[in-house]
C-alpha cells in the first residue's frame, strides 16, 4: 500500500528566527542574524517527511494579509500544500538566540470562521486515502470549540485515515474518544494527560500503558536528551539517543513524530519506526534555530540509538 502523510495544521506560523549580540533584560539588543521559514507543528513533521522520501502535504488555515508570503517559503522547499484563507495573518512566532539561550515567543494567530470546520473537512476528504496518516498537531485558533476539533478528528478517522496527534489539549477521556494511532507527548504534556507525579522510566511506561489501555494504538513519549519510551498493546520500548551538543530544542518533537511516521510508510516495524523517530529528534537539537533534521546526519545517530524491551 502507497501511504502518505497529510499534516493539518490550523494555526501556522512564520517562524522568525533572530540571533543577538546579546540578551538583556532592559537593554537594547542588538540582530545580527535572521531567518524566516514556513513553521507550526504539522508543517515541520511534513518537511522532516520529505527529507525521508515521504509523499506529503501541508493542509491549513491561512491568514490572507501573508498568505502569499507562506506559500512562496513551502514552495521554496517544495512542499505541497492545500489551504483555506481566513480574515487575518498567519501569527509571527519570534525565536531569539544568544550563546546558548533561547528565548521563544508564540502569538495567537487569527480567529478562524464558523463553518472553518466543516470546509477543512472537504479539503482533507480530498486529499486523503485510507490507510493515509492524518497528522493533527499544534494549537487551535481560540474561537474553535475542542469538541468541534475532535468531531473533525473523527469524521477524519471514519474515512479511514490513521490519527497522530501532537498537542496538548486532550484530556485522558478525550483520548479515550480518539483512540487515535498514535499520539506523541513529552513528558510534561503526560503528567497532564494523566496527573503523572513519578519520573521513572517505569512510571512512564505504566502511564503510557495506561493510554494504550485507553484506546490509544501507540504512544511515543519524549524525553529530550534521554531518549523516548514507546508503548503499544503489544510492546514496551526504552529507548537511549547518544550525548550531543545541544544547539536548540525547537521542532525536536516534531521531528520525532515525523521520523515514526516516515518509517512507518515505508514499511518499517515498531523498532525501526521508533529508531529513526529518536534518531531524528537527537538530530534535530544539533541544528541551530528552528532547523529540523537531516537525513544524513539522522543516519550516523542511528547507528548509537538503542532500543530494548522492558
Amino acid at each position: 500500500m502507497n501511504r502518505k502523510i497529510v499534516s493539518i495544521t490550523l494555526n501556522p506560523s512564520i517562524d522568525v528566527t533572530l540571533w543577538t549580540d546579546r540578551l538583556s533584560i532592559d537593554d537594547v539588543n542588538r540582530v545580527v542574524r535572521e531567518n524566516r521559514e514556513a513553521g507550526g507543528k504539522g508543517i515541520n513533521v511534513s518537511r522532516v517527511a520529505k527529507a525521508f522520501g515521504a509523499e506529503t502535504i501541508c493542509i491549513g488555515l491561512l491568514g490572507r494579509d501573508n498568505s502569499r508570503e507562506f506559500l512562496g517559503l513551502l514552495q521554496d522547499e517544495g512542499l505541497a500544500c492545500r489551504h483555506i484563507e481566513i480574515d487575518g495573518a498567519v501569527r509571527e512566532n519570534l525565536t531569539v538566540r544568544y550563546k546558548d539561550y533561547t528565548l521563544k515567543i508564540n502569538r495567537k494567530g487569527p480567529a478562524a470562521p464558523e463553518d472553518v470546520l466543516d470546509r477543512l473537512y472537504s479539503l482533507i476528504e480530498s486529499c486523503i486515502n485510507p490507510g493515509d496518516i492524518a497528522v493533527f498537531a499544534g494549537s487551535i485558533p481560540e474561537n474553535i470549540p475542542v469538541e468541534g476539533y475532535m468531531d473533525l478528528i473523527l469524521r477524519i478517522k471514519g474515512l479511514g485515515a490513521l490519527i497522530a496527534i501532537d498537542s496538548d489539549i486532550f484530556s485522558f477521556e478525550q483520548y479515550g474518544r480518539l483512540s487515535p494511532w498514535l499520539i506523541k507527548p513529552n513528558i510534561h504534556e503526560l503528567r497532564n494527560i494523566l496527573k503523572l507525579s513519578g519520573e521513572a522510566v517505569n512510571d512512564i511506561k505504566d502511564a503510557a500503558g495506561r493510554l494504550c489501555e485507553n484506546g490509544v494504538e501507540n504512544v511515543l513519549v519524549s524525553l529530550g536528551g534521554n531518549g523516548l519510551v514507546y508503548c503499544s498493546k503489544e510492546v514496551s520500548l526504552r529507548v537511549s539517543v547518544p550525548k550531543v551538543d545541544v544547539k536548540s530544542t525547537v521542532g525536536a518533537g516534531d521531528s520525532v513524530l515525523a521520523g515514526f511516521a516516515a518509517a512507518y510508510v515505508k514499511g518499517g516495524d515498531n523498532m525501526e519506526c521508533v529508531r529513526l523517530a529518536a534518531a531524528c529528534g537527537t538530530a534535530s537539537v544539533l541544528r541551530d534555530g528552528t532547523g529540523l533534521a537531516e537525513p544524513v546526519v539522522v543516519h550516523e545517530i542511528m547507528e548509537q540509538v538503542k532500543a530494548v524491551e522492558f
